[in-house]
């Protein structure tokens, strides 16, 4: 009885929850009775709850009543469903649907916040919805879809939760405006290499990812100050931008915030730490290579099901140019969800990238549910999950008080590739999609003409596209509906037309005859039709364990740190006072180095390396690199971009770590371009492959930044560009915008002192610290004149500089730049490459070194940073006789003096008691041409080792064997086969034997050291 009066209360007071419209109807009103109840269907109340033979009432657009043994209410329309299972609708959690779009900002002196933050935007005022993409979405089973802002800007705008129901206009499907706020790394990839010269390029901030980063930021401190209350007597600037941030600020506004690299999953993590924003990720279907990441940060993910095609590697030269971790992704993109359930990551479903929502949404969940994903985690994700996410406590359950957006499916949806979505309720409106009405004619048929004999017909395929066979003859055949329709006779001289209407077991129609009378027809079913049980999709588990990075030498796990390791009888260079000791020991501990000298005795566990006729040196440093930096090295956008930061974008996957390791190269200096007066800020590394990005900073290494001088920042031979052109244009422009920068850093800083409610300015904090001397200024220069300028505003301002880089005139005023205290970090042996370095000489270095100025010599390139021993060894070449310099010397050029100038000679550099077990094993002399790096140990872990190099090869190389094997099979099925031959399974062997051969016979790790670019990145004219 408690039962029956609650029930009989979500009766009489469903109407309060009915959708209110906001302006009076004009005309008839729609009379339409809204009381449905739906019976004999098994209800799936929520994932993993189930009610066979249930009964589901609904009144005024909401569920009254859910369960078993319920009788339905007089006065309601009564849908018997034997055979059927009741979802709760589901939600597309990122959805293109309605989203039209937004004109971009014009103009030439746009600034970043009117140029790429847009978050006043929403997308529940701009709705433009095509009732064709409703019913589409319906047909998958979708009865909501959450409508993203547009594309174009790094703050996009808030999203709407539309109903997918049918009718009026799309304001009245919003059943959430302003869900959430939608950011992004949206910024221009330019070519300008490809760019006709006579095109005038657009460019705006931000121009890299690093700059996206730090706008985001910016506008996020913008906020927060717009936020707060003025002080007294203060009018501040409106923004609707600022205004529309403040709930997300607050905390009270979900951000959904764009991932298409797996690498921005942890980069989304900090930013949500540091502002404590309530976010979600939405990937791109590369998850499953950071599920524990995501368990650990906590981080919600809306995934796509969309899946690449197979690789083209027919022919064997395509095939490898196809990366491996390309090869690996096809094969582990369907299992992205089920990695995520297996790590306990919080996800949702969407509908992104798939080309064809009704074709390709099936298809690709049931492909996902075969690589291991349960029925109830996908339900979760496209239910309960997102209707979590999105705070909308309504939706995603059948139960009292819940929204009516119901769906009715025949068959399991999520195993069965016959099964389909029949009806749809949406704010409780029944909405039948094809299948509802479409009869299942398959079976065999006693079928009789007026007045002629009896047939006997066999009709099979799917319920959506029946076949036909007459006495074992083909027929075509088409359904609409409840209705058969085939020309007749099926011989080939059809002149007539059969058309037949479906009822239970019976068919019943007409043929009309080629002069316009008709016969009447009927058939009755004489047996059902049995399905012949079709194999399971076959599904081969990667049968290789997941590594970081994906594709070649990624590790499976980072490499052990041993208790101990002794390296035994080796000549050891240690770039210290005690010089180079022959048939010497060391001994590290627990990642320091705890002793040097002979006869060392190896501790019980500790890992023995027979160093005899090998040589040891400290790990080489390159005071000079743009590895490992993600989606671009110059935020050229402006002219000072102190605020941006190298370490937002570090990229651990980048394959030059792993070829650095194996030159030797322990720790590198990764700098911010050279186009820019005052450029972003530097983060050192170590060169830790297999760990993730952030584990790749130099914990404790001094901050610092790039400044630049030159052709560089004034933009000699730039690419046309439209508007006025950017400031400075000349040599002495440079100095007068570094000095008015300065001067606006040193009033911020009196400001903040004086009011601490100060608009937090993210590029002036970074230009206040260079003043309080907490940061240090690597500067790309090359003339005499220019240094001596710089030398002269750094005194003035009391600036600290560590390094003049590239410094190619540093012989000329080499004094002037130890008085300062700076040091000076150049190139081995380039010079004339273009006007501004056209006194350079080789002898630079040694000259410079000679003076007293600390010296090294760096890469400034990707393929260079290899062999930055052959590079010191170039010092002795041209410094030896001339100049002195001794092979102690020359090798501290990579190895002690960057050390020095980066701040971190207490802890790397040379091989001392205390220091970090940073060092390489090399075959031979190590400034030899000869010699060959054996081991690299980074912190008392072996991170490079040829041995193990080999076995990492020979692992990648069967790996790609196996994945272009399955990959043939899949590109023949798909109808693309070899070029002037048809796709045919034995085309697919002959092509998979031909690229066997090629692998045998040709070099087949042609990705493995090669790094395409090899000249200095920083020489040429930076764009």
């Amino acid at each position: 009885m408690r039962w029956i009066s609650s029930f009989l209360i979500l009766l009489t007071t469903s109407a309060a929850h009915a959708q209110q419209m906001a302006e009076p109807t004009q005309g008839l009103r729609d009379a339409t009775p809204r009381w449905h109840a739906l019976t004999g269907a098994r209800l799936v109340l929520a994932p993993g709850q189930v009610v066979d033979n249930g009964t589901l009432v609904m009144r005024d657009g909401v569920i009254v009543a859910a369960g078993a043994n319920l009788k339905p209410p007089a006065g309601a329309r009564v849908w018997a469903l034997p055979g059927r299972t009741v979802y709760a609708g589901f939600i597309d959690a990122a959805s293109s649907l309605g989203q039209g779009r937004v004109a971009p900002p014009r103009g030439t002196q746009l600034t970043p916040a009117q140029r790429g933050v847009r978050a006043e935007f929403r997308q529940a005022s701009a709705l433009d919805i095509k009732p064709e993409d409703l019913a589409a979405a319906r047909e998958v089973g979708f009865t909501a879809a959450l409508s993203l802002p547009p594309a174009g800007a790094v703050f996009r705008g808030q999203s709407a939760l539309v109903s997918l129901r049918d009718g009026g206009d799309s304001r009245s499907l919003v059943l959430a405006a302003d869900v959430a706020q939608h950011i992004a790394d949206d910024y221009p990839r330019f070519d300008f290499e490809a760019a006709p010269r006579s095109e005038r390029l657009e460019i705006g901030y931000p121009a890299s990812l690093m700059g996206s980063i730090a706008l985001k930021r910016q506008t996020l401190l913008n906020a927060r100050w717009a936020a707060a209350p003025a002080p007294a007597g203060e009018r501040r600037e409106f923004s609707a931008s600022l205004a529309a941030l403040a709930p997300m600020v607050s905390g009270r506004q979900t951000v959904i915030a764009s991932a298409p690299d797996e690498e921005d999953l942890p980069r989304l993590a900090r930013l949500r730490d540091e502002f404590g924003l309530k976010l979600i990720a939405q990937g791109q279907g590369r998850e499953y290579r950071q599920a524990a990441a995501l368990k650990r940060l906590a981080l919600p993910v809306i995934v796509p099901l969309a899946y690449p095609a197979a690789p083209e590697v027919e022919q064997p030269e395509s095939a490898l140019d196809v990366p491996l971790d390309q090869l690996q992704h096809w094969e582990r993109a369907p299992g992205n969800a089920a990695a995520l359930q297996r790590a306990g990551v919080e996800f949702a479903l969407s509908t992104q990238g798939l080309k064809d929502v009704r074709k390709d949404f099936w298809p690709r969940l049931r492909q996902a549910v075969r690589h291991g994903l349960s029925p109830d985690a996908a339900l979760a994700a496209l239910t309960t999950t997102p209707a979590r996410l999105l705070n909308q406590p309504r939706l995603g359950r059948l139960a009292p008080g819940q929204l009516a957006h119901v769906i009715v499916a025949r068959g399991d949806l999520f195993t069965d590739d016959q099964a389909e979505v029949e009806l749809s309720f949406v704010d409780g409106l029944p909405l039948p999609t094809p299948a509802w009405q479409r009869f299942d004619a398959r079976g065999g048929w006693s079928v009789q003409p007026a007045g002629g004999s009896a047939l006997s017909w066999q009709i099979a395929g799917s319920r959506e596209q029946p076949t036909l066979s007459v006495d074992g003859k083909a027929c075509s055949l088409q359904q609409r509906g409840p209705e058969l329709l085939l020309r007749w006779p099926c011989d080939g001289g059809a002149t007539q037309t059969l058309r037949l209407l479906g009822q239970g077991d019976r068919l019943s129609g007409a043929l009309t005859l080629a002069d316009g009378r008709t016969q009447a027809w009927t058939a009755t079913r004489t047996q059902p039709f049995d399905s012949p049980a079709k194999p399971a999709p076959e599904v081969r588990p990667a049968t290789a364990a997941l590594t970081y990075p994906a594709g070649a030498f990624g590790r499976e796990a980072p490499p052990p740190r041993p208790t101990a390791v002794l390296v035994r009888n080796a000549t050891l260079w240690t770039s210290a006072a005690a010089g180079t000791l022959s048939g010497a020991d060391m001994l590290v501990r627990d990642g320091r180095i705890a002793a040097i000298g002979r006869n060392l005795t190896a501790p019980a566990d500790a890992v023995v390396i027979d160093a005899s006729g090998r040589h040891v040196t400290p790990g080489l440093i390159d005071a000079h690199s743009h590895t490992a930096i993600n989606g671009g090295v110059n935020e050229f956008s402006h002219a000072i971009t102190a605020e941006v930061r190298v370490g937002d974008v570090l990229d651990a996957t980048d394959i030059s770590l792993y070829r650095q390791l194996a030159g030797g190269v322990t720790t590198a200096n990764l700098l911010h371009g050279s186009a820019n007066p005052i450029g972003g800020q530097n983060q050192v590394i170590k060169l830790r492959w297999g760990e993730p990005a952030e584990a790749l900073k130099f914990e404790g290494a001094r901050p610092g930044i790039k400044f630049a001088l030159g052709e560089n920042v004034k933009r000699a031979n730039f690419p046309a560009l439209a508007g006025p052109p950017r400031y400075p244009f000349s040599r002495m422009g440079v100095e007068q915008i570094m000095r008015d920068a300065f001067l606006a850093a040193q009033a911020y800083r009196d400001r903040l002192k004086a009011d601490p409610s100060t608009r937090r300015d993210l590029q002036l904090d970074a230009l206040v610290e260079l003043l309080e001397r907490k940061r240090v200024i690597h500067i790309h220069s090359y003339r005499a004149d220019e240094i001596l300028m710089f030398a002269a505003l750094a005194r003035e301002f009391g600036l600290e500089v560590a390094t003049f880089q590239h410094v190619l005139e540093a012989y000329k005023v080499a004094p002037e730049i130890a008085a300062l205290g700076a040091g000076a970090s150049g190139f081995s042996d380039w010079w004339a490459y273009k006007v501004e370095v056209q006194d350079a000489i080789p002898y630079n270095g040694a000259m410079t070194h000679r003076a007293g100025v600390v010296t090294s010599f760096n890469s400034d390139s990707d393929e260079l940073a290899r062999r930055l021993n052959t590079e010191a060894a170039k010092a002795l070449r041209y410094g030896g006789k001339a100049w002195g310099m001794s092979e102690a010397e020359a090798l501290q050029f990579v190895t002690l003096n960057p050390a020095r100038q980066l701040r971190i000679d207490h802890r790397v550099g040379s091989l001392e008691v205390g220091k970090d077990a940073d060092f390489v094993v090399w075959s031979a002399h190590p400034l030899s041409s000869a010699a060959r790096a054996e081991q690299t140990w980074i912190d008392g872990r072996r991170f490079f080792d040829l041995t193990e190099d080999a076995r990492l090869r020979e692992r990648d190389r069967a790996e790609r064997e196996r994945l272009v094997a399955l990959a043939l099979p899949e590109r023949a099925k798909a109808g693309t086969g070899t070029e002037g031959r048809p796709p045919t399974p034995a085309s697919a062997l002959l092509d998979q034997l031909e690229l066997q051969r090629w692998l045998h016979g040709s070099s087949r790790d042609r990705h493995s050291y090669f790094a395409g670019d090899a000249w200095h990145e920083c020489t040429l004219d930076t764009h």
